[in-house]
C-alpha cells in the first residue's frame, strides 16, 4: 500500500500572515482631549453668549412689531418688505457700496507704506511708530478731532488758502459727496496703521536676499512690490482684505456719530447708524433689528467671498 505524500491544504489558513496586533490606546490621549476641550470651552461659551444668542434674539425681534416702550406682537415678514419701500434704507446700502468701492485704497496704501518702512527708507523708525499711533486713539476722539480740522474755517482750509489753493477749501463735512469720502478718509487714517503692522509682520518672513536680488537686477520700487512682495504675501494680503471688507461696514459708527450723524441729509447714512437711529431714537426695535439682520447678511456675503479668495490664494502653489 502506497501512502500519498502530497501536501494537504490547510482549511483554516494557518499559512496566512498574522493580523497586526492592535495598538493599545495611549493612556494620555484622553487627558489631552479633555485638556484641549477645557481650553476651548471658555471661548466657546463667550462666543455663544455674546455672538450666537444676540444674533438669534435679533432674528426673532425682526419678526415683531414694536413701538415705543410698549409690548410687541408678531408681524411676520412685514419689517423686511417695508425695507424695500424705505428710501432711507436703500440710500444707506447704496452708501455702503460706495464705501466698499474704496477697499483697494485700504489694501494697497498700507502695503506701500509697510514696504517703505521695511526697506529702511529715511526716517523709517519714526514713521513705524507714527503710523500706528492713530490706531491707538479711540475712534470717537478721532471723530471729534477731525470735526474741528475739517470745519469750513478749520486748520485744513486755512492751510489750503494760505498756499493759494482756495478752490480746494471745501465744506468737507457738509457736501453731498465730499462728506462720505471725508468720513472714509478719516476712517482710513484711524485704522490703516493696523494694516501697516500686519504687512510688516508678513514682510519679516521674506528672505532679505530675495529683495536684494530684485534690487540688484534693476527692479524699481513698484516692480519689486508687484512682482516680488505681493506674490509672496498673498495670504497676508488676503487676510487684511477680509478684515477690511467686513470692517469698513461695522467700524464707522463712532466716526459717523462724532463727525456727521448721518448728514448732511442722508449723505453719510450707513446701515449700522440707521440701525442705531431706528432702534434707540425712534424706538422701533423690530424694524431696527430687521435692518441689522439685512446688514449682517450683506457683510456675511462679502466676507464669504473674501474668505474664499483668501483660501484660494493661500493654498495656490507658486509657479
Amino acid at each position: 500500500m502506497t501512502i500519498s505524500t502530497a501536501p494537504v491544504s490547510d482549511p483554516v489558513g494557518t499559512d496566512a500572515p498574522p493580523a497586526p496586533a492592535r495598538r493599545p490606546p495611549r493612556p494620555g490621549r484622553a487627558r489631552e482631549w479633555w485638556l484641549g476641550a477645557a481650553l476651548v470651552l471658555p471661548a466657546l461659551v463667550l462666543a455663544v453668549l455674546f455672538k450666537l444668542v444676540p444674533l438669534v434674539r435679533g432674528v426673532l425681534t425682526s419678526f415683531e412689531s414694536s413701538s415705543g416702550f410698549g409690548g410687541s406682537e408678531f408681524a411676520g415678514a412685514d419689517n423686511y418688505t417695508r425695507m424695500f419701500d424705505d428710501p432711507m434704507v436703500l440710500t444707506s446700502f447704496r452708501n455702503a457700496l460706495l464705501v466698499v468701492a474704496t477697499l483697494p485704497v485700504w489694501i494697497v496704501l498700507p502695503l506701500i507704506l509697510a514696504l517703505l518702512i521695511h526697506q529702511r527708507s529715511p526716517g523709517w523708525k519714526f514713521f513705524r511708530a507714527v503710523y500706528f499711533v492713530p490706531y491707538t486713539i479711540a475712534p470717537i476722539v478721532v471723530g471729534i478731532m477731525f470735526r474741528q480740522i475739517l470745519a469750513p474755517d478749520g486748520p485744513l482750509n486755512a492751510l489750503l488758502r494760505f498756499v493759494g489753493l482756495d478752490p480746494l477749501a471745501l465744506e468737507w463735512l457738509n457736501g453731498r459727496y465730499s462728506a462720505l469720502f471725508s468720513l472714509v478718509a478719516v476712517a482710513l487714517w484711524s485704522f490703516f496703521g493696523l494694516g501697516v503692522m500686519t504687512y510688516l509682520a508678513g514682510l519679516a518672513t521674506i528672505p532679505e536676499e530675495t529683495l536684494e536680488a530684485a534690487y540688484l537686477d534693476g527692479a524699481g520700487f513698484f516692480r519689486r512690490l508687484w512682482s516680488v512682495v505681493v506674490p509672496m504675501l498673498r495670504p497676508t494680503v488676503a487676510y487684511w482684505s477680509v478684515l477690511c471688507a467686513s470692517g469698513v461696514l461695522i467700524w464707522l459708527f463712532p466716526l459717523i456719530y462724532a463727525l456727521t450723524q448721518g448728514g448732511p441729509g442722508d449723505a453719510t447714512m450707513l446701515p449700522e447708524y440707521l440701525v442705531f437711529l431706528t432702534t434707540f431714537q425712534f424706538l422701533d426695535r423690530g424694524y431696527g433689528s430687521a435692518i441689522g439682520i439685512a446688514l449682517f447678511v450683506f457683510v456675511a456675503v462679502l466676507s464669504i467671498f473674501s474668505v474664499r479668495h483668501m483660501f484660494t490664494e493661500g493654498t495656490r502653489k507658486p509657479r
